[in-house]
């Protein structure tokens, strides 16, 4: 009997969701599974494809259905609850789920370019017995060959290559050959994995003794692990320093011995080293990491063994929700508040709905762990869709830290025009007295925010982007954040001739120039993504600050997530400012997060911690939240100017950038769209635009946005559909329309 495979092929259609059928040859009816990536005639050309689904009839006469060509490999990629979840993702986000599947699934399957590493390892070639016996033979003679052979005979269970074991027995690979030449030893080639580095350290040996709000959220959650096929999702509320992370681990001790697997999200693993090596410290390679810092092999080869069951738990950033964890248990999104986790390009996706998503389909806890929880949240744990847990006190009681807010106007007032409030500077001079650490945080990074002429007024812009251009000292360059443009700073404004240009505002890179200035006897270090591009930098930087060789440690917002760093005393903010002043509804919110969460770096040992906001608008409530830890104030105040003006979390929100190379086209696409928009004026609550977007160029494109708001998701979903089968057929091709379902940025 004749069976056919539903495919979905690897080529993006702009307007619909299209899946084709195709016969299975005879020689692949037991073989073909949902999941499995197959060659299919498409046109003129053969292209890859998806399998969707195996079905005994189509819709179409049988004799009109071609037969796929090929299997490429025999395991299948997805089973059923994935492709549900892929398939929700591809309605509720409005993508097509091809372009969802790319997502889930490492780019090397669908290229076929990863090739399988193979290493030549050195082995025993003789029984125990007799190697024992040669090693008494040549103990006297060889003493070298000696230790080779007994590096081998006493860890048999591990490969090493020649040099490996030549640097093992503190020898040189020559002696390995000899050994090989009189026939002692063999070499066999065999398949290696690529293993990421993972910085390993012994834990403490002491039992882990839970206080009274980490023993209850524990309970809490074991109950719901042991009731299978029942999904609730936990909002973890704890204060930073609270213990956090031993209340994951104790949870995925107890999935592990229930023989099933989890995967624990971060919002960047580069930036959680503490996080990960206390999970590889208590489960070794149980763990496989997934992060975009791998290479293609790397995660390649960690995708696979999860794939295959040799590793249970799954860590990793964003993409890592896709994680194919055999037998999952649970799902844990740590700083679940992060903006990290929504893909900012297309596919648009939110990692922390994609997990509550998938743990529904699969009947697993899910828990959402923050210190400042997103305001959505926390919203929906009072409405009780979530369940909340608190942790309100750090472990062994520890102190929050003191939070001091300084009102630089006034300080400018006073005469003191430097970086550094007069407190700041003594805290910093007091914590370097008595060896101890500092951290300053800036969101900005760079030497100067601009170069302007004083003369005219002119601010040198980038001429692909609509944004001011950042002058970076150590390069001499003036460069763009968004699509890397640079030009040298000119003598002479391009606007009015004059020589009056002058760098104003201050970046991480001038930030560390002044330190250096104020304090030259201090050991200074810059985290941002100037100093982060080599793969390992993080890990440098971190490490030096952990072994106390940093004093001072300057950043962005890098230096706030999963550091656990007792040594630290003082933690400056330079400016609470640079994100408040954002045109987006949610710069409150992120202002709070961020002062919160760099404020409870510091304090988490056996030193006091304390913590100096500098300001311009001291009194925002947003400020004043953070200086007293107090996420209910925050939360009352902000959720109801959300309700007032019709933000999430109560409306949907869709944003849609209209995108070009001409910026006629691009007004008129936008415009078309929203003259589409008046047919469905019932099914939108607001409408906001079109209008040029916040940041009028990028990359070389004009933009200009369009905003809905929607009471409902059904009208929402409703509504994107009919933007798929009514507009996007006949929408202009040189104009991209780019849905944003979920906004994170508004710019």
């Amino acid at each position: 009997m004749s069976k056919f495979a539903k495919v979905v092929v690897d080529v993006p259609f702009t307007n619909r969701n299209k899946f084709f059928d195709y016969k299975i040859p005879d020689h692949l009816l037991n073989k073909i599974k949902i999941g499995h990536l197959v060659l299919v005639p498409f046109g003129k050309r053969s292209i890859k494809a998806f399998v969707i689904s195996i079905n005994n009839e189509v819709e179409i006469s049988r004799s009109k259905v071609k037969s796929l060509k090929k299997l490429y490999k025999n395991e299948s990629f997805f089973n059923k609850k994935d492709l549900k979840l892929y398939k929700w993702m591809a309605e509720y986000y409005n993508l097509n789920l091809i372009s969802v599947i790319r997502a889930a699934i490492p780019a090397g399957i669908f290229n076929n370019n990863i090739r399988k590493k193979r290493k030549k390892y050195i082995y025993l070639n003789a029984k125990k017995e007799k190697i024992k016996k040669v090693i008494k033979k040549i103990r006297k003679k060889a003493p070298k060959q000696k230790e080779v052979l007994k590096v081998l005979l006493e860890n048999s269970e591990i490969d090493f290559t020649k040099t490996e074991l030549a640097n093992k027995a503190d020898t040189y690979p020559g002696t390995v050959n000899r050994l090989i030449e009189k026939g002692y030893v063999k070499v066999e080639e065999k398949i290696a994995r690529r293993k990421p580095f993972l910085e390993k350290k012994e834990e403490e040996k002491q039992k882990f003794k839970p206080n009274e709000y980490q023993q209850n959220a524990i309970d809490e959650i074991k109950q719901n692990i042991s009731n299978s096929n029942f999904s609730q999702t936990y909002l973890l509320h704890g204060v930073t320093g609270s213990g956090k992370t031993e209340v994951y681990l104790q949870l995925v001790e107890l999935i592990l011995n229930k023989n099933q697997g989890a995967i624990i999200l971060v919002p960047e693993i580069a930036l959680a080293p503490v996080m990960v090596r206390r999970f590889y410290s208590r489960f070794g390679d149980e763990i496989a990491v997934l992060h975009s810092n791998l290479s293609p092999g790397e995660r390649y080869d960690e995708w696979l063994r999860l794939k295959k069951g040799k590793a249970k738990i799954a860590i990793g950033a964003r993409s890592a929700i896709f994680a194919p964890v055999k037998n999952l248990g649970i799902i844990i999104i740590d700083e679940e508040h992060e903006n990290s986790y929504k893909q900012s390009s297309y596919p648009y996706y939110h990692a922390r709905e994609v997990g509550i998503k998938r743990a529904k389909i699969n009947g697993i806890a899910m828990i959402l762990g923050s210190a400042t929880p997103s305001l959505k949240s926390y919203y929906l744990a009072q409405k009780k869709y979530f369940k909340y847990l608190s942790l309100p006190e750090r472990v062994k009681k520890r102190e929050m830290p003191s939070v001091d807010i300084i009102d630089m106007r006034e300080e400018m007032k006073e005469g003191n025009l430097s970086i550094f409030s007069h407190k700041l500077k003594t805290n910093i001079e007091n914590a370097l007295d008595n060896n101890e650490q500092v951290l300053l945080f800036l969101n900005r990074r760079g030497y100067s925010s601009f170069a302007l002429c004083r003369e005219c007024g002119h601010v040198l812009r980038c001429k692909n982007c609509d944004i001011s251009l950042t002058y970076h000292d150590k390069e001499k360059l003036l460069k763009c954040h968004y699509c890397d443009y640079n030009k040298e700073i000119p003598r002479f404004c391009p606007e009015c001739g004059s020589e009056y240009i002058k760098k104003f505002g201050i970046g991480t890179e001038k930030l560390e120039e002044e330190v250096n200035k104020y304090f030259p006897e201090a050991e200074v270090d810059r985290m941002d993504i100037d100093t982060t591009s080599n793969k390992g930098s993080h890990r440098k930087i971190l490490k030096r600050l952990e072994n106390n060789e940093t004093d001072i440690l300057i950043g962005t917002q890098m230096i706030t997530k999963g550091h656990d760093y007792p040594g630290i005393s003082v933690v400056g903010v330079i400016t609470a400012d640079t994100i408040l002043n954002l045109p987006d509804f949610r710069s409150s919110e992120r202002t709070f997060q961020l002062i919160t969460q760099v404020a409870g770096r510091t304090g988490r040992g056996d030193i006091s911690g304390e913590v100096i906001v500098q300001t311009y608008t001291p009194d925002h409530y947003s400020i004043q939240a953070a200086r007293k830890h107090d996420y209910q104030k925050f939360y009352k105040k902000e959720v109801s100017l959300r309700k007032q003006l019709n933000y999430p979390p109560f409306t949907k929100l869709v944003n849609i950038i209209v995108e070009g190379k001409k910026n006629e086209e691009v007004i008129k696409g936008a415009n078309n769209l929203g003259a589409f928009f008046d047919n469905y004026q019932n099914y939108i609550l607001e409408l906001l635009g079109p209008s040029p977007a916040p940041i009028e160029k990028l990359r070389g494109k004009y933009r200009w946005q369009i905003i809905l708001k929607f009471a409902k998701y059904n009208d929402r979903n409703y509504l994107l559909k009919k933007i798929r089968q009514k507009f996007f057929p006949y929408n202009v091709k040189s104009v991209k329309f780019n849905i944003d379902v979920d906004p994170i940025s508004m710019l």
